[in-house]
């Protein structure tokens, strides 16, 4: 039995992040709320019912307003990805922020902190 490398579900989480991305860039291009979403990943269950994708904002103070809106416009996006993709289901889309960036910043004002605050330190 050959080794995959990528599952169904691995497979299925990529077309729906391209799809989803382009989609929410072109579709919601003048709205405000979701001018500045970019959709970071898109993890889909074993089943393929459903796809949570993760979305961050250029402004991170309105990433409740993009919550809500991608919310409201999940069934259009979901219908959007039925007509891109060949799937006999496709799965529910569910949308979470994604905090990583904001995280991995305050991580390093932390790190640059402890730098500053050590006298011993030395950088290479």
């Amino acid at each position: 039995m050959a080794f995959r490398e990528f599952t169904r579900s691995d497979r299925m989480s990529a077309q729906i992040l391209r799809v989803v991305a382009v989609a929410v860039r072109e579709e919601f291009e003048y709205d405000k709320e979701l001018k500045h979403v970019a959709i970071t990943d898109v993890d889909v269950t074993r089943d393929l019912s459903m796809a949570t994708v993760y979305f961050n904002t250029l402004f991170p103070e309105y990433h409740q307003d993009a919550l809500n809106m991608l919310k409201t416009n999940a069934p259009f996006l979901r219908s959007i990805v039925a007509s891109k993709i060949r799937a006999r289901r496709v799965p529910e889309l569910r949308f979470v922020y994604d905090a990583s960036l904001e995280r991995g910043s305050s991580l390093e004002s932390l790190i640059s902190k402890a730098r500053d605050s050590d006298p011993g330190f030395e950088e290479e």
